[in-house]
């Protein structure tokens, strides 16, 4: 990389850090405000703009909620025990008929949030933003535009490729793509038709998996079995839903939401071991 672009990846990972270390603080301070509580420039801080301000209680002593106990085990009396909107000054309890009257202008210089509230709030959507950016930036392990380890573009081992553990596995391999083949050819046919003993019985996903990395370990290079291996993956993976697609109950005819979905992954199954099978074409 040149140094400028070096400079400008280190400076974006320094202010990443810098939001992330703000973010977790001030999750940290929502969460357990005790972290704080010793420092009485923070609890006393205002905002200058009033109508941003989020409001803390202001009552010297702090509101405990009456909790029964042994000595005292009277419920509380809640008709009487203010509400968290009145502790707030959101709302105030009027004089007749003990009913709530709504502050309104508490409610627009407050804003309806408290400082925790907003934390917390904040503290969420940052660990969700950074969750969202690592899943965009992070390194997949291959370079997803990357043809030079296509099919066709390598050099296999062709003493491995000789042997005769080789040629057993890619000859079952194929084996196992033929039938696949035929089963679709009777699936075109008769779209009705039952197919989900004849797919279990055309592969084992054990006996498969264990002939792909056979083949692959002895043929590929390590730099190859990045692709080959996201192929194998996505091989056994789409057999897997194709067990699924074809099941079908006796004597129900098949909907074309279903139809769709079977021809889909017999495709994509069919697709899958034609690539891994082209490096040996």
């Amino acid at each position: 990389l040149e140094p400028q672009s070096l400079h400008s990846a280190s400076t974006k990972m320094l202010r990443y850090s810098a939001y992330a270390l703000l973010l977790g603080a001030g999750a940290a301070d929502a969460f357990a405000p005790s972290i704080g509580a010793g420092l009485p420039a923070l609890r006393s801080a205002k905002c200058s703009n009033s109508r941003l301000a989020l409001r803390m209680q202001d009552d010297d002593v702090e509101y405990k909620p009456i909790i029964p106990t042994l000595e005292n085990p009277l419920a509380p009396d809640y008709a009487n025990e203010p509400t968290q909107f009145e502790r707030q000054g959101l709302v105030q309890k009027s004089n007749e008929g003990g009913g709530m009257v709504g502050s309104a202008g508490a409610l627009e210089e407050f804003g309806g949030l408290t400082r925790r509230e907003a934390y917390g709030a904040g503290g969420a959507v940052g660990v969700g933003l950074l969750g969202v950016l690592w899943a965009f930036t992070r390194n997949p392990g291959y370079d997803r535009k990357d043809t030079a380890r296509d099919a066709g573009k390598v050099e296999l081992n062709k003493e491995a490729l000789a042997s005769a553990d080789v040629k057993a596995n890619l000859a079952a391999i194929q084996g196992t793509k033929d039938k696949l083949v035929q089963l679709y050819d009777t699936f075109k046919k008769d779209n009705n038709a039952q197919l989900s003993d004849s797919v279990k019985a055309s592969f084992n996903l054990v006996k498969l998996r264990d002939e792909f990395n056979k083949i692959t370990f002895a043929v590929f290079d390590e730099d190859t079995q990045i692709k080959t291996d996201r192929i194998v993956r996505n091989s056994i993976q789409s057999l897997v839903e194709l067990e699924q697609a074809v099941k079908l109950k006796e004597g129900v005819a098949r909907s074309p939401k279903r139809v769709a979905a079977t021809d889909k992954w017999f495709r994509q199954c069919i697709s899958e071991l034609d690539s891994f099978l082209g490096y040996f074409a």
